[in-house]
C-alpha cells in the first residue's frame, strides 16, 4: 500500500466545483484503479490537502490516464486551482490510525 498527498491553493469562488470534481475522481479511482479511498482537508489559510490510499504505486500511476469520461471532473478541479505542489508518494512505516467515519 502507498499513500499519496496532494496540496493545492484553491480560489474560494470555485471551492464547490473543486470538491465536486475531486469527489468524482475519487469515486472513479476507487471503481476503476484500485484506490482505497481519500480524504480532503482544508487549512485555516485556504490550503487544501488530499490524502489518498492506493493498493500500489502501479495502481496510482495507472489512474493518471484521464482520457475517459471523467476528464470533465479534472477540468472542474483545474479551474479552481491557484497553485499546486508535486504529489508526495509515501510508504507507510507505522500506522496507529483508528478506522472512524466522520
Amino acid at each position: 500500500m502507498i499513500v499519496v498527498l496532494f496540496h493545492w491553493k484553491i480560489n474560494p469562488q470555485y471551492e464547490k466545483t473543486f470538491k465536486e470534481g475531486w469527489s468524482e475522481l475519487v469515486q472513479r479511482n476507487i471503481e476503476k484503479y484500485g484506490a482505497l479511498g481519500s480524504k480532503l482537508h482544508k487549512t485555516k489559510d485556504n490550503q487544501w490537502v488530499s490524502y489518498s490510499q492506493w493498493i500500489s504505486e502501479e495502481h496510482y500511476i495507472n489512474a493518471q490516464n484521464l482520457e475517459d469520461k471523467h476528464e470533465v471532473a479534472r477540468v472542474k478541479m483545474l479551474q479552481a486551482i491557484i497553485s499546486t505542489e508535486k504529489p508526495l508518494i509515501l510508504v507507510p512505516v507505522l500506522d496507529h490510525l483508528m478506522a472512524h467515519k466522520v
